[in-house]
């Protein structure tokens, strides 16, 4: 009588997953005053209700801000910060429901 011998190998299902290379964020604006802020607006209602406000507000203590108004999904894209980097000095990102 002969062995059959039944030889199993066990794998990882999860795989490997490199990581992206880490890098630190842009220095925080110290002053608003003569700044261009972009509003980051997903079309949620309620948010622009109070991007109003804030844009009332913001005139009232830096009137020399300006604001720009920018619309897109949930998840910024590359190619929008890309092109907003010419027209904003800063931006509020906001989540309105």
């Amino acid at each position: 009588m002969s062995e059959n011998k039944v030889e199993l190998k066990l794998l990882n299902p999860r795989g490997v997953i490199e990581a992206k290379p880490v890098s630190a964020p842009n220095p925080r604006v110290t002053d608003l005053a003569g700044k261009r802020v972009g509003l980051y607006w997903n079309n949620k209602p309620g948010l622009d209700n109070f991007y109003k406000v804030f844009e009332e507000l913001l005139k009232e203590r830096y009137p020399t801000a300006t604001t720009t108004w920018l619309r897109g999904a949930f998840l910024i894209r590359d190619d929008d910060a890309e092109a907003w980097l010419p027209e904003i000095d800063t931006f509020v990102y906001g989540v309105g429901d």
